[in-house]
């Protein structure tokens, strides 16, 4: 039993003395934390505090020749832990809708901290975001934040106790613009309402991978994990479709009838050659319906010429010379 308890005593002296260890890595490479006063200057300095801060109140700003030395040690109890030991200053950032941004500071200082939180002073724990670590530069990207004020504090774990020069850029997140309405078969285009039977798409516009051939076992021979458009004909059955593409990329082209189950429906591929050479297939329909044409990439996305042979939805758009074209 003694031996027991000792063992144990002994385990948790080790699991104690790693947890020590970890703590102090950046404690070693940083030193000894210096101790940096509250400024004593009578006049107060715009930024010095949450009284008076840096107002920005449009986007983007891009902010340079900032600096936080003079202001003093004002805050040294927020969310940045060691990181508010230095000379801080503050920004307020006023949004007048809800807005996603990118608070991006630069600086060849090391050992800096920022921190973004909606109270000023800001929080101990629980601000809305914020970074520290051993080098100069900082973001904090992504954060959507609803209208309102927001401050902004810049400090540093002493020494050194001050930052003299960065820049400061604040600028909106836009979002991309959603991808084409093809990009999945719920907007495929229609290949019978086309008035040509060629045509161009680069999947690298906005499109996004939805669709997977299905590797080996698929009907293409390879996965295809690249950009996808879709397309779609109604074909009676007997009907032929041909396709004909050449794209910068690898390409890979394949017809289904379900896109629910795209890969166990294919009922004709092709991935047989690179980037810069035709990818081909011909379809006799097996049943009549909706068939479904998905233009694909082995890896990537590329800009697809693309021809097709296949019947035409009415006289009122015929393919001119359609027909001649793969004899």
């Amino acid at each position: 039993m003694k031996t027991g308890k000792l063992m144990l005593a002994i385990l948790m002296i080790l699991g104690l003395a790693a947890v020590a260890s970890a703590m102090d890595k950046d404690e070693a490479a940083h030193g000894p934390t210096a101790y940096v006063p509250e400024s004593t200057s009578p006049a107060l300095v715009v930024g010095q505090d949450c009284t008076q801060p840096i107002v920005i109140s449009s986007l983007p700003a891009n902010l340079t020749g900032q600096t936080n030395c003079g202001m003093g040690n004002t805050y040294s109890s927020t969310c940045l832990g060691s990181y508010d030991g230095g000379e801080d200053v503050i920004y307020r950032l006023d949004l007048a809708v809800e807005t996603t941004v990118d608070i991006v500071m630069t600086t060849s200082t090391t050992w800096t901290g920022m921190l973004l939180d909606d109270n000023c002073p800001p929080d101990a724990s629980g601000c809305i975001a914020y970074v520290t670590g051993s080098g100069g530069n900082k973001t904090l990207a992504d954060k959507t934040l609803a209208a309102g004020s927001y401050y902004i504090m810049i400090d540093t774990w002493p020494a050194p106790n001050c930052i003299p020069t960065f820049a400061l850029s604040i600028t909106e997140d836009v979002p991309p613009p959603p991808p084409p309405a093809n990009d999945v078969c719920a907007g495929a285009i229609d290949l019978q309402s086309f008035e040509s039977n060629t045509f161009q798409v680069d999947t690298c516009a906005g499109y996004t991978n939805n669709y997977s051939a299905g590797g080996s076992t698929g009907c293409t021979g390879y996965t295809s994990v690249g950009q996808d458009a879709t397309y779609k004909i109604y074909l009676q059955v007997g009907e032929t479709f041909t396709i004909d593409t050449v794209s910068p990329h690898d390409a890979s082209i394949w017809l289904v009838t379900d896109c629910a189950n795209a890969a166990a429906t294919c009922v004709a591929g092709a991935d047989e050659t690179v980037g810069g050479q035709h990818e081909t297939f011909s379809y006799a329909a097996a049943a009549t319906g909706w068939y479904y044409l998905i233009l694909d990439g082995y890896t990537d996305c590329g800009l697809f010429t693309v021809t097709i042979d296949a019947p035409v939805a009415t006289e009122s758009l015929p393919w001119g010379g359609v027909k001649a074209m793969f004899k």
